[in-house]
């Protein structure tokens, strides 16, 4: 007991000599340090919707749902533990995380960021095969590579189309494999 009451006598001294050593918050913001990982920022432009973060989030809070040609793409930041794994998963480096880390509000709202992508439908079945952004990024990608497709027409198709087509000529298989 006494050794208790001595030491926080000690430090009641310490903070005497060293004047105010705390800060006026919530009037003045704790300034975070440069490596904090805040509030998670989704850039658009960049995103291609294509789950890699919705996958390896550990708090489940990043959803995609297909609705009607639209993909909807939903982060409910009530939940989130600031972790990084989506800004890491992410192939498109469309995932910052910011300094921001108070979001409080009193609307549930306020803490939901939500963007919508076109998806392309299959031209034989009308399956989903994925948003416009993937569909231009993989043309892209052929078009820079030395792979040549025959027909580009075939990144319209889903993968079981693409199957019946190869089944039914077997020479096309070959020809772009080769």
């Amino acid at each position: 007991m006494l050794k208790h009451t001595i030491s926080e006598l000690k430090e009641a001294l310490i903070c005497l000599e060293a004047g105010q050593v705390t800060l006026p918050y919530p009037f003045q913001p704790h300034p975070p340090d440069e490596n904090f990982r805040g509030k998670p920022v989704l850039h658009t432009r960049k995103c291609m919707s294509c789950g890699a973060c919705g996958n390896a989030c550990p708090a489940r809070l990043i959803s995609i749902r297909d609705e009607a040609g639209i993909r909807t793409l939903s982060f409910e930041l009530g939940r989130c533990t600031y972790c990084g794994m989506c800004r890491d998963a992410c192939p498109q480096e469309a995932i910052t995380l910011s300094q921001q880390f108070e979001l409080s509000t009193e609307t549930p709202g306020d803490l939901l960021i939500r963007a919508e992508f076109k998806l392309v439908t299959c031209r034989e079945c009308g399956h989903p095969i994925g948003t416009e952004r993937q569909v231009e990024l993989v043309r892209e990608k052929l078009k820079a590579s030395d792979m040549q497709l025959l027909d580009m027409s075939y990144l319209e198709l889903c993968i079981n189309c693409k199957r019946k087509i190869f089944i039914r000529t077997p020479a096309l298989m070959l020809e772009v494999v080769s």
